[in-house]
């Protein structure tokens, strides 16, 4: 009977310590799907999201819409990265368009101000990224016949979450998805994820060297709150939870891995894509060329190592829809 009630108390203590610093609590309040069926109700839905902002936002990072005046065949939505804004797409933004399709680039909450480094951006939750890419994709229906949605880093891990609840996404495209991180063992995110909710909300310098004097484009943040990365941290664990469960219901999948990417762990990302083509998703799996050297941001002209010359090319052929046959494993 003691060793019984002994066993008891150490599952009920295990179970405890696993709530405490594992588990996640599940998103909150996210909209349902409202699909826009028509071009002139997803323009002025458009329109709409881009006008509402919060003070202090640069005008050149502001969202942004790129139509033909129609409804056309593709649309694609661009979903920017950490600490980013809008601005890092509007050039592969204008090769989209010019391929013919309705281009729609959302700006995430408390993305795109003037301060550099915004004590807002910490009011940044894993509900303002779905609901942003929810909203978005709404308007995509709207604006193409086939949508593809594609996301960088924050915006890839965004659309990964799509894809797991929206039917109506043609191709989700994940470029170096925010999905697992080099500096956090793949196995303790949920743990770091607990960590980030309740530590002091620090900042930290994307250069802690050069700080505010870093290279890098001037609508880029300087670094981030602890709090804020904890959004990413805690949607990256809820998506690789869903991952092991089931399969995306988006159309298709694009992975795209950057072997020389400073910030996320690739044998991470490898991980989820594994589960996913366990459940039977149809996953291409694409990686940049090791000898091109790239950054993690390999899409914002302004990044002083920018090579989009060879990178848009790449991007575009792998999002293309309908699909090509993949040669990459």
């Amino acid at each position: 009977m003691r060793k019984a009630t002994w066993f008891l108390a150490g599952a009920a203590a295990s179970y405890a310590i696993y709530r405490a610093l594992w588990r996640q609590p599940p998103l909150d309040i996210i909209p349902q799907a409202r699909p826009i069926q028509t071009y002139a109700e997803a323009e002025s839905a458009a329109q709409t999201l881009i006008a509402a902002h919060e003070p202090g936002i640069r005008p050149d990072c502001t969202g942004k819409l790129l139509s033909h005046g129609r409804q056309t065949d593709r649309a694609i939505v661009l979903l920017h990265g950490f600490t980013n804004c809008p601005r890092q797409f509007y050039a592969l933004a204008e090769r989209y368009y010019e391929r013919g399709y309705n281009v729609f680039i959302p700006r995430f909450p408390y993305h795109g101000l003037y301060n550099r480094a915004p004590k807002e951006l910490s009011n940044l939750t894993s509900e303002d990224l779905v609901r942003t890419g929810m909203t978005a994709v709404d308007i995509g229906r709207g604006l193409g016949r086939h949508l593809t949605v594609m996301g960088l880093s924050m915006g890839g891990l965004t659309t990964a979450w799509l894809a797991h609840h929206r039917h109506d996404i043609d191709r989700g495209v994940l470029v170096a998805p925010a999905l697992a991180f080099q500096s956090i063992p793949f196995a303790l995110m949920p743990a770091y994820a607990t960590y980030t909710r309740v530590a002091p909300n620090q900042f930290y310098w994307w250069d802690p060297e050069r700080k505010g004097n870093a290279p890098g484009p001037e609508h880029g943040y300087y670094g981030f709150h602890i709090r804020a990365f904890h959004a990413l941290l805690r949607l990256a664990v809820l998506v690789g939870q869903e991952a092991a469960a089931n399969a995306p219901v988006a159309r298709s999948l694009v992975v795209v891995v950057n072997p020389t990417d400073e910030s996320i762990d690739n044998e991470g990302v490898r991980a989820i894509v594994r589960r996913w083509r366990r459940h039977g998703a149809n996953v291409l799996l694409y990686e940049t060329p090791a000898a091109w050297r790239l950054a993690h941001d390999l899409i914002d002209p302004a990044q002083p190592t920018q090579q989009i010359d060879r990178v848009y090319p790449l991007l575009i052929k792998w999002s293309e829809y309908p699909y090509h046959v993949a040669t990459t494993p």
